[in-house]
């Protein structure tokens, strides 16, 4: 038998590999409150960062940050990459959400990444 508390571990570790698979590409970190400076739970990413007091508290906030309503289907798939014409050492990433519980958004990220893309590279 399981205690509520290996539960709530176990959750929590789901929604983190979610999360971190979903935003992989924004190099998305998780800080665990022991490791950081702060002495809380810590999240960066690519343009972005949120720490809090618990690791739940952490998950909700990156969710918003990111715009994941944390359901299972929440998908923000890639629809082109280019150069960034106003600095060439960043790529804009074009992005639809493909998720059954939100509503259509389209976004476009910037990525520092002054080496060729693989389409680059193919040219």
């Amino acid at each position: 038998m399981t205690s509520v508390q290996d539960d709530q571990q176990s959750a929590y570790h789901a929604a983190h590999s979610a999360l971190t698979a979903r935003y992989g590409h924004l190099a998305l970190k998780f800080t665990p409150a022991s490791q950081s400076a702060s002495g809380q739970h810590e999240a960066s990413w690519v343009g972005g960062s949120v720490s809090a007091g618990t690791e739940h508290e952490l998950l909700a906030l990156v969710r918003t940050a990111m715009g994941d309503c944390g359901g299972e289907g929440h998908l923000w798939v890639t629809e082109d990459i280019n150069r960034d014409p106003a600095n060439s050492d960043n790529v804009l990433i074009s992005q639809r959400l493909e998720c059954a519980d939100c509503p259509e958004q389209e976004r476009v990220t910037t990525l520092y990444h002054p080496l060729p893309t693989p389409a680059e590279a193919r040219e």
